[in-house]
């Protein structure tokens, strides 16, 4: 089989060196401008965002990324979500993690408003069975829209059902028997959300890479080693992707790391 192709990185502002640089030397706005996606975007820039202990494991004990999190690396998952214009997640992780609809703290609203974005993020979730977290399902105050990305093989009543709750346009097919991502990410920017955020899991990562659609990859370190048997970012048949360092944050030895196409 062909490598798929690779789409051309769009032409954008030059990241910063990759030079080891304090967070908390940062403003909100600077780290923004750290983070900022290529300007004047004519297709989907898919930016993954995840965090592994020293030891590779994307979750603590329990299950999930947030025993493993620190304060360093929700202030630069809360930049990301505000620079973005749809998070995209698999309905796995948005179930484990307890996902609802995005909002924006009102601190940050601001810089979306100057960037031209609507006031929150779309979330886009991906699964074969519609079967909804019911806490995507509960939106809170000043949360952005609910998609769901599913297959032409899914239940056509379940298809009808969510389509019913959720509006027409709130379901994406692509894909027969299953998910065809790269048609899905397509379809996004199509609908204008060119800024996407990936925030897992490991097996729609993997589909992601293997299908040659990662511009980025914002991964944190986390200074613990916890063992086990937890997912690696990627997950699935083999791949490879080159990637360079576009630069290097560290806060009390969070490690906070930007990576582009190579």
């Amino acid at each position: 089989m062909p490598s798929p192709e690779v789409p051309a990185t769009p032409p954008g502002p030059v990241p910063p060196q990759a030079s080891l640089q304090r967070l908390e030397a940062l403003e909100d706005d600077d780290l923004a401008d750290w983070y900022d996606y290529p300007h004047e975007l004519d297709r989907a820039y898919v930016r993954a965002n995840f965090i592994t202990s020293l030891d590779g494991a994307v979750a603590g004990a329990d299950g999930v990324s947030g025993s493993i999190g620190t304060q360093a690396d929700r202030r630069v998952f809360g930049i990301l979500r505000a620079l973005c214009d749809v998070v995209l997640v698999g309905a796995g992780t948005a179930r484990v993690e307890g996902y609802h609809p995005v909002t924006v703290p009102p601190a940050r609203r601001g810089l979306r408003e100057r960037l031209g974005l609507a006031p929150a993020p779309v979330l886009a979730l991906v699964t074969a069975s519609l079967e909804l977290p019911p806490t995507v399902l509960d939106p809170l105050d000043g949360s952005g829209p609910l998609l769901v990305i599913t297959c032409s093989g899914a239940d056509p009543e379940r298809v009808a059902e969510v389509r019913d709750q959720l509006g027409d346009d709130a379901v994406i097919q692509v894909g027969r028997d299953r998910i065809d991502v790269a048609e899905a990410v397509e379809q996004l920017g199509a609908r204008g959300l060119r800024r996407v955020l990936l925030e897992g899991g490991p097996r729609l990562m993997s589909d992601v890479v293997g299908s040659g659609l990662l511009d980025e990859l914002c991964l944190t370190l986390s200074p613990v080693v916890v063992g086990g048997n937890a997912p690696r970012v990627v997950s699935g048949a083999a791949v490879h992707q080159g990637m360079r360092l576009a630069h290097l944050l560290e806060s009390q030895g969070v490690l906070l790391t930007r990576w582009t196409r190579g």
